[in-house]
């Protein structure tokens, strides 16, 4: 009993929440147990926000008006504390450019002035120089991990400070920060009228945010309009189906290049329609959550976009959304195995092994042959839900259409040429790469990441 309370307590700490388990022993769930009536009480979970200590506000603030380049990045905790408005009154009210974490996206629309879009090993090149020069890093409701901060070598200025508002005082502090602890939306709202007082405004011109931000515009179009004669390119299919959805729609990804892609990429124009924390790179997650977001948002269209790999891993809530009768349509991009991982391994002095999905070449006696054709929509098919198969930009614009007319889940099985996803942007990602070998690839990719570790703050 005790156990079914902490359980409740955890999960409705905005700290400390997460998932929780209730282990209960075989022998143990089929006794009999007379509860006391207590225990089966009404009890109302309040979800306190907690409010910024006066000492911490009065550091943040003398930190935020002694720097001319702040960079705002957005995380998570800005969908979690409702404070999307209040995010976008700060940044607009001091003239702040707003970089975004994966679980970040969409806090602001993607054509707003002062969102300068993804950061980090996934960023886009405004916010990666912006960042690269910023003299203030004002990390709003984000843990800083690996990604954001590019293996901590995304901030160069070397005069740069850090201003962590957090409702966790362990993600507060992470980079030496200055920490305010304290709910996202609250914080926002005392340092906007605190700030206020002392009429204090970024030295950014809104001509060079513009500019970073149109390149930016132009390079994401460029993407978008990629043709080729031999198939369709990954980031070419990305735009058409971002161009179809409406501005309401919820995309749900998680693992393989298309993170990468989609956090540079996709525009949103409303909140919470990205969903993609991307924490552990969670392969096989992408049908299972699309079928929850439907839960929690059933007036939604919600599409889940899954690679090859990651869909043959785990696709069985196709069957559950079907037996419930909530339908989700299933967006496979099938080029022919786990290509982030092949490109990870060539990109580090590794030879590509295992990676893609080819029958074993009774040459080299190694699986070198030609790709294994999968019919995907037929698999979709076969478990009751609908399947079409796509090669071209007619037939992808066609089975968009009819997907979203369609009343049970449905699957369209895009066929993408391999290596057609985007590049990093002015950033890195720290891989660890064989210290000793007698590869000169390795070697090389060796140095590479030793001069990008020296680049990297240490705290």
């Amino acid at each position: 009993m005790s156990a079914a309370l902490q359980a409740m307590r955890v999960l409705t700490d905005p700290a400390e929440t997460g998932a929780v388990t209730l282990a209960l022993p075989q022998d143990v769930q089929s006794e009999a147990y007379d509860y006391p009536a207590a225990f089966f009480a009404r009890r109302v979970h309040l979800i306190e926000r907690r409010s910024p200590s006066e000492a911490g506000l009065a550091r943040a603030v003398e930190r935020i008006r002694g720097k001319k380049r702040p960079l705002i990045i957005a995380g998570g905790g800005v969908h979690y504390s409702q404070a999307v408005q209040e995010l976008i009154r700060f940044a607009e009210e001091f003239h702040i450019p707003v970089a975004e974490t994966q679980a970040g996206k969409s806090a602001l629309p993607w054509n707003h002035p002062l969102n300068v879009g993804s950061i980090g090993t996934t960023g886009s090149l405004a916010a990666n120089r912006l960042a690269q020069e910023a003299d203030l890093i004002i990390a709003v409701g984000t843990r800083l991990g690996d990604f954001p901060t590019a293996s901590k070598s995304a901030f160069g200025n070397p005069g740069a400070e850090i201003l962590g508002i957090n409702v966790s005082s362990l993600d507060a502090q992470k980079l030496n920060a200055a920490a305010l602890v304290a709910d996202v939306r609250e914080a926002l709202m005392a340092l906007t009228r605190e700030l206020n007082g002392s009429s204090y405004r970024s030295r950014y011109t809104s001509d060079e945010i513009g500019r970073l931000k149109e390149e930016w515009v132009r390079e994401v179009d460029r993407l978008y309009a990629i043709e080729r004669e031999d198939g369709l390119p990954q980031t070419r299919v990305l735009g058409a189906i971002n161009d179809f959805l409406g501005p309401g729609d919820v995309i749900v990804c998680a693992s393989g290049s298309l993170p990468g892609d989609l956090h540079r990429l996709w525009r949103c124009e409303e909140p919470k329609t990205y969903h993609l924390e991307y924490g552990f790179s969670c392969m096989g997650y992408e049908v299972t959550g699309a079928f929850g977001v439907k839960l929690a948002e059933p007036d939604r269209e919600v599409y889940s976009l899954v690679g090859d790999g990651s869909y043959l891993m785990l696709h069985s809530e196709l069957v559950t959304s079907i037996q419930e009768g909530v339908k989700i349509t299933i967006l496979l991009l099938d080029n022919n195995g786990y290509q982030c991982i092949h490109n990870l391994q060539r990109e580090h002095g590794g030879e590509g092994f295992g990676n893609e999905f080819r029958y074993r070449s009774a040459e080299t006696k190694r699986l070198t042959g030609g790709y294994m054709p999968m019919d995907f929509a037929m698999h979709a098919r076969s478990l009751g839900a609908k399947g079409y198969t796509v090669t071209t930009m007619e037939e992808l614009q066609e089975a968009l259409a009819r997907a979203k007319e369609e009343t049970v889940s449905t699957l369209i099985h895009i066929k993408v040429l391999p290596g057609t996803n985007t590049e990093t942007y002015e950033s890195w990602w720290r891989v660890g790469v064989a210290e000793v070998s007698e590869s000169p690839k390795v070697q090389a990719a060796y140095e590479r990441m030793k001069t990008n570790i020296e680049k990297a703050r240490v705290l």
